[in-house]
């Protein structure tokens, strides 16, 4: 009797622990570690993952540069890829279908573009596509449905910003005119959660100031919702989805102001907004691929449009027990089993 009194007070125990354990998951769990550096430093790229593998693509040095590079977690290297056609600054990609689709930017002599590029990971060669129809950079971009949607940006670095929205398919090569945004931005940031797209921060003014807007489009209704604000206005900033959890890194409060180590995380469940730990660089104009439950924060810069370029690569783990919880528990676990 006596026996079976102390192992029920150890399974009561034992609940605890795990819901303890629940309950500092999300605290403990988030850790940041320094990664191999990019081989090529630069500044306005944009970055897609596919297949466990982040691509860096395009940005500028003195002028536009057509280089490719890959980062595979796996072995923390980069490896050289086939480079762009087309050097351009401000380009934005996005994944379909394990292609990865390089939009707009500009290549030093037009201020905008339009151009498409196709790029397949699998050949590493790339091919042209039908182009946008509004050329534009420091623009953002999103994937629903193997659909591509194109929000804001600006037609040239003077301005104006534009509310323009446009939708394109891969597969007929095809651009279609969607619901203009309900406010002009550019230098926000785009992600995807349950089908629908979440634009977050930016300017409204090529000046500023900067925003904490967060808007959301709902393609299959071609209409747009406002939510919570994020709590640190900022343009120039990255995003990363992990766990239903949207995380908002770096970028500037000021625009050509000092970056930001500044992390928030948006709960679209709940519409709200909670503070993360910071990241170790602070920096803007930054990109992000995540893998594996992972966030991978790469390049930027620490100030304004310079002067240095950082190669700076960050990961940021929000994926699974942290190892002091975990210790607590095979300690407690291990106890019991002697116990018996």
């Amino acid at each position: 009797m006596i026996k079976n009194t102390i192992s029920i007070v150890q399974w009561i125990w034992l609940l605890s622990i795990l819901s303890i354990l629940t309950l500092t998951h999300n605290v403990y769990a988030q850790e940041w570690a320094q990664k191999a550096n990019m081989v090529n430093p630069r500044l306005f790229f944009s970055v897609s993952a596919v297949d466990s593998e982040i691509y860096v693509i395009g940005g500028m040095l003195a002028s536009p540069i057509d280089s490719v590079e890959a980062y595979v977690p796996d072995t923390n290297k980069w490896v050289e890829k086939a480079s762009l056609p087309s050097a351009r600054a401000g380009v934005v990609s996005c994944e379909v279908d394990g292609k990865i689709y390089a939009i707009g930017g500009w290549d030093g002599q037009n201020p905008a573009l339009g151009t498409v590029e196709e790029y397949d990971p699998k050949t590493d060669t790339w091919r042209k596509k039908a182009d946008m129809p509004t050329p534009r950079s420091f623009f953002s971009a999103a994937v629903v449905a193997g659909k591509i949607y194109t929000f804001g940006g600006v037609a040239q670095n003077v301005g104006p910003v534009l509310s323009v929205v446009e939708e394109y398919d891969p597969t007929t090569n095809k651009w279609t005119q969607k619901a203009n945004m309900p406010n002009t931005r550019s230098g926000m940031a785009a992600i995807v959660f349950r089908n629908k797209i979440y634009l977050i921060g930016g300017v409204q003014n090529v000046q500023g100031p900067t925003v904490k807007t967060v808007e959301e489009y709902d393609p299959s209704t071609d209409r747009w919702t406002q939510k919570a604000n994020m709590p640190t206005s900022r343009t120039a900033l990255t995003v990363g989805k992990v766990n239903s959890k949207i995380y908002a890194i770096g970028g500037t409060s000021v625009v050509q102001g000092p970056g930001l180590a500044t992390v928030e995380f948006y709960d679209p469940l709940t519409d709200t907004w909670e503070k993360s730990i910071d990241m170790p660089t602070a920096r803007v104009f930054l990109g992000a691929g995540t893998v594996n439950n992972k966030i991978y924060a790469v390049g930027g810069v620490v100030e304004g449009l310079g002067p240095k370029i950082l190669p700076t690569v960050e990961e940021f783990n929000l994926g699974g027990l942290s190892v002091a919880a975990l210790d607590k528990f095979l300690t407690f676990w291990g106890n019991m089993k002697i116990q018996n």
